[in-house]
């Protein structure tokens, strides 16, 4: 295409469609500042800085994990949270509703994200070793060397090469759960108005542009999906590891617990440091540390937490 033939095009575009094609070319728009890899940098956690993180479980749940050497990363899909996910995407059409969208642009958002949806599975973590909002997983926090974790992942799950990731494979990369309402907004606000902006002003006219753009808001929003959660979970303080496998004609999960897929993580001794058992369980730390023992973990220590209570 000339530019001559291009000008032309654009010149009979309406309000929406130049608005889509001016935010999608401009590296410093509100569209281009908040998506993508933007996303990426401003919420991925180095593992090299984190240190130790913890993982809230019950003792049954750690006596399996030192018994198999494997851990059960779950699908995104059924976390604890039961929007997981989903409420970005809730918050999403809120913003549709602001931005006057009607009942059949809002139907077609729908439909686009659920489906362009990936396999992923999520394994959530904590930087705080006695935390009180976490208590209700378990009676017990399981202390991990994060860059141990972060290399075990990414050597059972990414291919060498980066680039075949077939069947099995995944990216593994660790976020911060972000809660703030405001940094939510000004996320998801410029991504969604970006879609209905192309839907409005370049279908039809220039359809395979406005697929190629809904289809970067929606990878946009998969990503903030994995790291924004409801504002009122503020004190879980979450960290997370997140596999992403190619999407196929099903769920790529390793195996089927209870009817949920999973991934499985193997876990080695050098890679549990610490367990933390509550106050309700402190008479189990001679039992606990006899499992260790049994199992190879003889270097893993059982702590008491340091709340009162």
């Amino acid at each position: 295409m000339t530019p001559t033939e291009f000008h032309k095009i654009y010149d009979s575009l309406n309000q929406y469609g130049k608005s889509a094609l001016n935010s999608i070319t401009d590296e410093k728009s509100d569209y281009r500042t908040h998506s993508h890899d933007i996303i990426y940098k401003r919420f991925y956690i180095n593992a090299h800085d984190i240190g130790e993180i913890y993982h809230y479980t019950s003792i049954g749940a750690l006596k399996n994990i030192v018994k198999t050497k494997l851990f059960y990363v779950g699908y995104i899909h059924s976390m604890n949270d039961p929007l997981e996910v989903r409420y970005t995407y809730r918050v999403a059409v809120e913003y549709l509703k602001q931005l006057n969208a009607t009942k059949d642009e809002i139907n077609t958002f729908i439909n686009d994200y659920k489906h362009n949806n990936f396999d992923s599975y999520v394994w959530s973590f904590s930087p705080n070793r006695n935390s009180q909002a976490l208590g209700n997983y378990g009676d017990v926090a399981l202390g991990f060397d994060s860059q141990k974790i972060q290399q075990k992942l990414s050597e059972q799950y990414t291919s060498p090469d980066f680039k075949h990731m077939g069947e099995g494979y995944g990216y593994v990369f660790p976020l911060k759960v972000e809660y703030n309402r405001k940094t939510h907004k000004e996320f998801i606000m410029p991504i969604i108005k970006e879609w209905l902006d192309a839907y409005r002003g370049l279908r039809g006219v220039w359809n395979s542009v406005a697929i190629d753009i809904r289809k970067k808001c929606l990878s946009s929003l998969f990503l903030l999906s994995l790291c924004f959660k409801r504002q009122i979970l503020w004190q879980e303080e979450e960290l997370r590891y997140v596999i992403v496998k190619p999407k196929h004609d099903n769920v790529d999960s390793s195996t089927l617990i209870s009817d949920r897929p999973i991934s499985l993580a193997k876990i080695n001794p050098n890679i549990l440091r610490e367990v933390v058992l509550s106050r309700q369980s402190e008479y189990r730390k001679d039992e606990l540390k006899n499992v260790l023992r049994e199992n190879g973990f003889a270097k893993t220590k059982v702590k008491i937490t340091d709340l009162p209570y």
